[in-house]
Order: C-alpha cells, then sequence, then structure tokens
C-alpha cells in the first residue's frame, strides 16, 4: 500500500471516518433504532457451503423462504415508499429491498452495496443507500442489499478493531485474513438461499473503503466463484496479498466480470485507484472509468454512482 493510502486512511480517520463528506458520522456506526446483535437465524459458514463455482453460468439458485426480517421500515425512492427488512447473517447486518412483483418472472438479479468508512450512508430510519439505490433495483427485477461491515464502520479493517470512528486507523488493522470477505461469501449465499437470484452477474457496488474491500480483498479470493459488475466509487487497491488466488488468465474463470471506477481528480486515493485499473486491466478485464475534474475523496453523488453504472452495465 502507498504511502499516498495512508495519508489518506489517516486523514479520513481523523475525520471520523465518513464515507460521506455532507454527513455527520454517527458515533458508533450502529443504528439505534435496529438490533444489529439479533441473529435473525441465517448464518452461513463461508468455508464449507460456497459452491458458487460450479454453477456460475447460465441458471439461477432456486432458493426461496428469504431472510426473516428483526425489523422492518420504510424509505422514499424515487420508485415510490417503499419497505425494506433489517436482517443479519453470520456478523453482518444488512438492510435489504425486494423487486417489485409481476415486471418480469424470477430468477431475479442480486446486487449489494458496501458502504465507506463510518457507514454514515447506512444507518439512520432514512439511510442513503436506500433511498439511493432502491428505486432503480425495485424497477430492475433486482433484490437490492446494503450491508453494515462487521466492525460497524470498515469494510477494509479487521472485524475486530472497532474504534475507527475515532482515531486514525493504523495499516497494521487491515484484514489481511480475509475474515470480511468470508463475510461477504456467507451473505451471498444466504440470500441465494432465501431467493431465486441469477448466477451471475452479481451486482457490486462500493464506496471508499467498501471499493477497498471488494478489490483488495473479495475479488482475489472469491472472483471466480462469483462473477461480478463493479460499481467503484473513490476507491480501490490491488490485491494485499500481491495474488490473485485463482488464475484470472483464464477469461473462463472471469466469467464476464467487469469494472467501473469514478473518482475525482484530487482523490488522495488517487495512486491506489489507478493501480488498481492497471493491474485489472493487465489480465484483459474490461475496466471503465469516470474522472470527476477538480474532485477530492468521495466528493460526488458516490452512492448515486453506483445505480448509475448498473443501470449502464445492464443497459436498463
Amino acid at each position: 500500500m502507498s504511502r499516498i493510502l495512508l495519508a489518506a486512511v489517516l486523514a479520513l480517520g481523523l475525520s471520523a471516518c465518513s464515507d460521506d463528506p455532507d454527513e455527520v458520522t454517527p458515533d458508533s456506526g450502529t443504528n439505534p433504532t435496529v438490533d444489529a446483535g439479533t441473529d435473525a437465524g441465517t448464518d452461513v459458514d463461508a468455508g464449507t457451503d460456497v459452491d458458487a463455482g460450479t454453477d456460475a453460468g447460465p441458471g439461477s439458485s432456486n432458493g426461496s423462504g428469504k431472510l426473516p426480517c428483526s425489523r422492518t421500515g420504510t424509505v422514499s425512492t424515487d420508485a415510490g415508499t417503499l419497505t425494506y427488512c433489517v436482517a443479519q447473517v453470520g456478523a453482518t447486518e444488512v438492510k435489504y429491498i425486494e423487486p417489485k412483483q409481476g415486471i418480469v418472472p424470477e430468477p431475479m438479479r442480486l446486487a449489494i452495496y458496501l458502504h465507506g468508512d463510518g457507514a454514515s450512508v447506512y444507518n439512520g430510519n432514512n439511510p442513503r443507500s436506500l433511498f439511493t439505490n432502491g428505486g432503480w433495483t425495485y424497477g430492475h427485477n433486482t433484490l437490492y442489499v446494503t450491508a453494515l461491515a462487521p466492525n460497524k464502520c470498515a469494510w477494509w479493517v479487521k472485524p475486530e478493531y472497532t474504534d475507527c470512528p475515532k482515531e486514525g486507523v493504523p495499516l497494521s488493522e487491515r484484514d489481511l485474513e480475509g475474515k470480511n470477505a468470508a463475510e461477504l461469501v456467507s451473505l451471498i449465499e444466504a440470500l441465494r438461499k432465501g431467493w431465486d437470484i441469477q448466477d451471475a452477474p452479481i451486482l457490486f457496488g462500493g464506496s471508499s473503503g467498501g471499493s477497498i474491500q471488494l478489490t483488495a480483498s473479495f475479488l482475489p479470493r472469491y472472483g471466480d466463484r462469483y462473477p461480478g459488475i463493479y460499481a467503484l466509487s473513490c476507491g480501490g487497491e490491488k490485491p494485499w496479498s500481491g495474488q490473485m488466488d485463482w488464475d484470472a488468465s483464464n477469461a473462463a474463470l472471469r466469467g464476464g466480470t467487469k469494472f467501473w471506477f469514478t473518482y475525482g481528480d484530487q482523490d488522495e486515493l488517487l495512486q491506489d485507484i489507478q493501480e488498481a485499473e492497471q493491474y485489472l486491466g493487465g489480465f484483459q478485464f474490461p475496466v471503465n472509468e469516470k474522472i470527476i475534474p477538480d474532485a477530492g475523496h468521495c466528493a460526488f453523488d458516490q452512492v448515486g454512482r453506483v445505480a448509475e453504472v448498473w443501470s449502464e452495465a445492464t443497459a436498463q
């Protein structure tokens, strides 16, 4: 990781790890109206129950039963007022919106968004990660899931490190063991068991630290199992391990995975993002970019950009 990223991480930590410059970051990263400690009964062991690599082509999961809700709420979107469900999968709390029924038959797509440090767009009774993207997914046969990091703050940090909203986070606290990536796999598998979901592509979205988690940890470990469309706002890195754990030069294993990077030309993470683009391009992944002039870190609608990419990538 470059010295630029170190400075950026420390700077972001000193500003309460916020992923939204226009919002006040909550002091703990937890939503006081949500019982985050309640396990809704779905806990998938990522080490023993992942077999998506064998059926990641045409087809679907044939799941049913959904995820049980610990709480429900409503959110105002472009598609009207929609109901969302709060559920728990292992260490990960999620809020999800099911797609409108009757537009097109199942199977449905799956879209997962990972917030930036501080989780401000996830928290609250009217979370921006729901109302900004939920309207599009609702009308496009897509189950939308916004996921809270296991430590309630940052997806790139060890789940047991819970001091993120305070001082700067040391680079030694990066989740190099991939615990959060394994949690994301558990979530995907639980969702596939709960709904009839298309095998590919999964629509991934991330902002800042969420984008870093997807490119530096999840993709190198599980990218061959879960081909996807990656909408990455103001973040991204090369694999922390220095390599892919699977043969990314094999076009069949890449499975149609594509990347969209959006970032400001004044972003503190600029060098790391561009190095990630070059690294992925070296494996012949399609890599798209949109550079925002005169913009610093996440100084644009990084959440809304995710839905724009998903819409473009699915041509709907």
